[in-house]
């Protein structure tokens, strides 16, 4: 009776001393903050500036009284001009710069607080905030993605962020920035699992200073 020979066995190599193997990446990238992003931002400041806003029509409502009670009273022009220099022409300046400042501020770009890259479902969902509206949620799918460019833009090459560039619902192209502050090796760790799902819509590591 033959016997059979046992199965061939290869040997796996080891790996040499002292180096890692890379760490796969997870097929889920959650970045967010520690808590949940609730309510709206910057609302009630906002409010409070409307509220000095229309505040404006009662100051030069006040000042126009007194003016013209100075003037039924034979004030001579000297001490009305001093008037409009004093306290009172204060808050009507103060205001104006208070709303312009406010104003830009509501209207600058809306930030990316948590983003979900979701291999399975193929599938990109950021929780993006504005500044005096409600987080709002947007769904990409990843065949809406038009490119992913890794940027460099601190000190030292130490740092940088992701831009996603993607096709919305209407034909329009909008732009998320996500992970701001990351370093190095967690953009290329990212960079490399987004390169093979996305191809070549991922691009390679751009720096903005130089």
């Amino acid at each position: 009776m033959n016997r059979q020979s046992p199965p061939h066995l290869v040997a796996t190599p080891l790996a040499a001393p002292g180096t890692k193997t890379p760490a796969a990446h997870p097929p889920i990238w959650h970045y967010g903050p520690n808590i949940p992003v609730v309510g709206s931002t910057g609302l009630g400041l906002f409010g409070f500036f409307v509220g000095l806003l229309l505040l404006l029509p009662g100051y030069g409502l006040v000042m126009l009284v007194i003016l013209g009670l100075e003037a039924m009273q034979g004030v001579p022009p000297s001490h009305g001009t001093s008037f409009t220099e004093s306290w009172l022409i204060l808050p009507l300046l103060g205001t104006a710069v208070l709303m312009g400042v406010m104003l830009a501020w509501a209207s600058s770009a809306p930030r990316v607080q948590a983003f979900t890259f979701d291999e399975n479902q193929q599938l990109l969902t950021l929780t993006v905030t504005h500044r005096v509206r409600k987080p709002i949620e947007v769904r990409v799918p990843f065949s809406d993605i038009i490119y992913i460019c890794p940027y460099v833009v601190a000190m030292f090459d130490r740092h940088g962020h992701f831009s996603v560039v993607c096709q919305g619902p209407k034909g329009n192209v909008s732009e998320y920035r996500l992970a701001e502050g990351s370093s190095l090796e967690e953009m290329e760790f990212h960079a490399a699992w987004l390169r093979g799902m996305i191809g070549e819509r991922m691009h390679e590591l751009l720096n903005l200073d130089k």
